[in-house]
C-alpha cells in the first residue's frame, strides 16, 4: 500500500512538508519520495490518505509493567521503599482476571497513543498472549526477584507465545532484590541463549545506600519479605557493582539510573549498556531527576519509559515526552532530542534500530499518523510535543492496526 500525508517525519533529525507517500510491501518499507514519483512507480497500490495529519516512526516505549492495574493514587508514599510495601499489598487483593484485564486496558492505551514497540517486564505471564494478539512488537523481560543461589530455569520458558514480532529476555529486578548469586546465574543463561537483560538500576539512595552496607529505608523493606539486609549484594554503587560482576554489556537496559555519578556514567559508556528513561515515574516515587544530558553527550543510549501505572498517571508517551522535556529543557535537551528518545533512542536501547526508529527503505514498517498541529511555530517538534495526545493511524509491521473511520482510504 502506500500511505499519503502532507508531513512526513523520516527520522528524528529530518522532517518535510512537501507531499510525500511511504510505499509500504509486505512488513516492511520499500520507499520514500515524492507523491508523483511513487505514483508512477507502484502503480496498482492500495492507498490511505491521512488528511492534516503526519507520518512518523512509531513511537517505543522502552519501559512498561502492563500488567499492573491504574494504583498510583491508592499506594503513593513518601519514599520508595514505602512505595514498595504499598504496592505489594495491594496486590495481594488482586485475581488473575485482575492483571489480564489491566493489561488488555493498558495495551489498548498504548496503540491510542502511538506505541508501536513496548520493553514489557512480565510478572504473571500474561501480557506476551495479549501483545501477540493485539499486533504490537514487543521485548518482554521475564522478571525474576529472589534471593536464592540460582534461578529455576524452568520458569524461564513458561508462556512464551512465539511471534516475529515478540523477543524474549530476562529481568532481574534490581540489585537490592537479586542476591548476587543469582544474578550471576542469570548472566551465564543470557549469554548461552543470547538474552537481553532489563534491570531497575540505581532508582533511589536506598538502594545505593543498601549495597554499601549502610541502614537505610530498605531495612524496613527487607524486614516486611523476610529478608536479611546481609543477603544484599555489595558495591561502592549500582553501577559498580554490576561492572564488577560483569553484567553491564551492549545487551544490558538499565532501568531509571537516576542515582549516579560521572564514574558510573563511564562504566556504562564502555560497557555499550543503555538506559530507559522514566521521568514521571522517578518523579512520583521521589527518587529524583536523571541526568539525562549527560548521558546523551556521553553517547549512551537511551530510550523513555511511561514505567507502569502503579507509578505514573498514564501509558501515553506522548505524555511523558512533555514531561522529560519540561523538567530537562534547561539543561539544554530539545524538542528534537526528545523525539529522538521516543523513537530511533528507544530502538537503539533496545538493539533493534536496524528494523525500527524510522521511515527508510528497508526497515521494519511500523508507522504512525499524528494529527497536524494547530499552530505553526516554525519547529515541528516543539508543536507535536504541545499538542499531541493521541494517533490517528498506527500500523506495526505493514499491518494497520488502529485506523479511524473519517481517513479517506482507495
Amino acid at each position: 500500500m502506500i500511505l499519503i500525508a502532507d508531513t512526513i517525519i523520516s527520522r528524528p533529525d529530518h522532517w518535510s512538508l512537501t507531499e510525500l507517500a511511504i510505499v509500504v510491501e509486505y512488513n516492511r518499507i520499500r520507499s520514500v519520495g515524492k507523491l508523483n514519483h511513487i505514483s508512477r512507480q507502484f502503480p496498482g497500490h492500495s492507498i490511505v490518505r491521512l488528511n492534516n495529519a503526519v507520518l512518523m516512526p512509531g513511537l517505543v516505549n522502552a519501559h512498561t509493567h502492563l500488567e499492573l492495574p491504574p494504583l498510583l493514587h491508592d499506594i503513593r508514599a513518601a519514599s520508595y521503599p514505602q512505595w514498595v510495601m504499598n504496592l505489594l499489598q495491594a496486590k495481594k487483593r488482586f485475581q488473575k482476571k485482575d492483571f489480564v484485564s489491566a493489561a488488555k486496558n493498558n495495551i489498548q492505551a498504548l496503540i491510542r497513543s502511538g506505541t508501536t514497540t513496548v520493553a514489557e517486564i512480565c510478572t504473571h505471564g500474561i501480557s506476551p498472549e495479549i501483545l501477540k494478539k493485539q499486533g504490537l512488537r514487543a521485548v518482554i523481560f521475564h522478571e525474576i526477584i529472589t534471593m536464592a543461589q540460582e534461578v529455576d530455569r524452568a520458569k524461564l520458558h513458561d508462556k512464551r507465545p512465539t511471534s516475529r514480532l515478540l523477543r524474549y529476555g530476562i529481568s532481574p529486578h534490581a540489585p537490592h532484590t537479586v542476591s548476587e548469586a543469582a544474578l550471576r546465574d542469570i548472566k551465564r543463561i543470557a549469554a548461552k541463549q543470547q538474552l537481553p537483560l532489563s534491570m531497575h538500576v540505581a532508582e533511589s539512595m536506598d538502594e545505593i545506600r543498601l549495597l554499601q552496607g549502610k541502614r537505610g529505608g530498605m531495612d524496613a523493606l527487607y524486614h516486611a519479605v523476610q529478608w536479611d539486609t546481609a543477603w544484599a549484594p555489595r558495591g561502592s554503587s549500582s553501577f559498580e557493582y554490576l561492572h564488577r560482576i560483569g553484567v553491564l554489556n551492549p545487551a544490558f537496559l538499565a532501568v531509571h539510573a537516576v542515582n549516579v555519578d560521572d564514574h558510573d556514567i563511564s562504566l556504562i559508556r564502555r560497557s555499550g549498556a543503555a538506559i530507559a528513561h522514566c521521568p514521571r515515574s522517578n518523579r512520583e516515587l521521589v527518587v529524583g531527576k536523571m541526568p539525562l544530558k549527560k548521558f546523551l553527550d556521553a553517547r549512551i543510549p537511551v530510550g523513555i519509559g511511561t514505567d507502569s501505572l502503579a507509578s505514573a498517571p498514564s501509558l501515553n508517551l506522548w505524555d511523558e515526552m512533555r514531561f522529560a522535556y519540561q523538567i530537562h529543557r534547561r539543561s539544554g535537551i530539545t524538542p528534537k532530542d526528545i523525539f529522538h528518545l521516543a523513537t530511533l533512542g528507544g530502538a537503539k536501547a533496545l538493539g533493534i534500530e536496524d528494523e525500527i526508529g524510522s521511515l527508510e527503505p528497508g526497515k521494519k514498517a511500523d508507522i504512525i499518523a499524528v494529527p497536524l498541529p494547530r499552530k505553526n511555530t516554525g519547529d515541528l517538534y516543539s508543536d507535536l510535543l504541545r499538542e499531541t495526545k493521541s494517533c490517528i493511524m498506527s500500523m506495526v509491521n505493514g499491518k494497520i492496526i488502529y485506523l479511524p473511520e473519517n481517513s479517506e482510504r482507495t
